[in-house]
């Protein structure tokens, strides 16, 4: 075997790597759409907008799809459509960005943070079902990373305890759950489509739902110009003023949706063909364990996959020394592993949003260190390496030569 590049050795990793991961892809389709929507002249107001919500509707095979200005627009106009309001605890996860959470202190509410799974940094249901009180009105489960939930045991607890759950999809656009697209396994899903995401618009969000009062309740809270034409009549005296929010979509972030919808399953797959490719090349090597999800799971990766490492079995090699030496191979790969404490976050900590100050809150919902303790301290085992969008399979390879390097030349590193 060659000498290690850390050593003085070539490096296995020769390859251009900048436009195996370049995200978003803005190419001519796109372009087109957008010079397209702007020669309309409709740049605030367009048809463009209704077209994308039938299109994602279809796609997910739900009735009412609602655009939104953003992703946490989506989540507060959930919130707001199922009544969430003073008094109410909704359990979600700390583990994740602040526009999963916030909104539901917008709402006058409590969030009530449950741990997670501590290899996939999804909500585990065993503690949803713990933190299950009286004031309990709603679940916002958190697709991370775009690995799906377990859903059934998920909805299992909400049915048995007579709860709703938002599916926060931001991170799994096109993921499955046994066959199921997420977002529509729930009552509520909701995305976030900013430039990083699976399907980015630039900026935008879309709110999913069966249930028409629900998507007709989410229009009166930021989408004014809509409110005459619900079906029902009650909604229409707010026509002049909605309820304060102004969440909808600009025409221009929703043609560009419209293009990268077309191709979201395509690009997905692309993911993961080549994640799967380079998981299995290697697996085989000493101390590797490539971290895949269960098979009745297609994961979308927003966030790159993960592998566990054992140092015992390559002599006690730190991860730290092995990541060293990878990276001086031309690999991308980092340690991380799923977890967070925005639950420890100073808007908690001091207590000073308003929702706080209502009465009623229950004693018991507080935010202490120990709280949530998978979700504290990720694993220490696991390191992440590329989900590559349009790797060649010799880039592939080469990333596998550079892992079986290393592995199999680990005790030069220890000496």
């Amino acid at each position: 075997m060659s000498q290690l590049a850390i050593q003085g050795g070539e490096k296995a990793v020769t390859l251009d790597q900048s436009q195996a991961s370049q995200w978003p892809i803005i190419d001519d389709e796109v372009i087109a759409a957008v010079t397209g929507q702007l020669k309309t002249g409709e740049i605030s107001f367009s048809n463009t907008i209704y077209e994308f919500e039938e299109e994602f509707a279809d796609y997910h095979g739900v009735e009412h799809a609602l655009a939104h200005n953003n992703g946490t627009a989506s989540i507060h106009s959930a919130l707001f459509a199922i009544g969430v309001g003073p008094g109410d605890e909704v359990i979600t996860t700390a583990a994740t960005f602040w526009g999963t959470y916030m909104p539901i202190l917008t709402c006058q509410a409590m969030p009530v943070f449950c741990d997670i799974d501590p290899l996939t940094g999804c909500p585990d249901p065993d503690d949803i079902e713990r933190r299950i009180s009286p004031a309990t009105k709603a679940i916002i489960v958190v697709h991370l990373g775009g690995m799906p939930a377990e859903m059934d045991a998920i909805m299992d607890v909400a049915h048995r305890h007579g709860l709703i759950v938002i599916e926060d999809c931001s991170h799994a656009h096109g993921a499955t759950y046994k066959g199921q697209k997420v977002g529509a396994i729930s009552h509520i899903g909701c995305f976030s489509m900013q430039a990083g995401k699976l399907l980015p618009s630039g900026e935008g969000g879309v709110m999913i739902t069966n249930n028409l009062d629900w998507h007709e309740r989410a229009i009166c809270l930021g989408h004014y110009e809509r409110i005459s034409k619900l079906s029902n009549p009650d909604y229409h005296k707010y026509a002049q003023t909605c309820f304060g929010y102004k969440y909808r979509i600009s025409p221009l972030s929703a043609a560009i949706a419209r293009v990268q919808l077309r191709h979201l399953d395509q690009r997905n797959k692309q993911r993961d063909d080549n994640v799967m490719y380079l998981m299995d090349g290697i697996a085989d090597c000493s101390g590797i364990y490539p971290l895949k999800p269960a098979e009745y799971i297609f994961r979308g990766y927003y966030s790159r996959p993960y592998i566990r490492y054992k140092a015992e079995e390559l002599n006690g090699l730190s991860k730290a020394k092995l990541i060293e030496a990878l990276r001086t191979e031309g690999v991308t790969v980092a340690s991380g592993a799923p977890g967070g404490s925005n639950h420890l976050s100073a808007i908690f900590q001091e207590r000073n949003h308003t929702a706080f100050s209502r009465p009623g809150i229950r004693p018991e919902v507080k935010y202490q260190k120990g709280d949530l303790p998978r979700s504290e301290n990720p694993c220490q085992d696991m390191m992440t390496i590329p989900a590559f969008i349009s790797a060649s399979k010799e880039l592939l390879d080469q990333y596998i030569e550079a892992f079986h390097k290393v592995t199999d030349n680990a005790m030069e590193l220890l000496k």
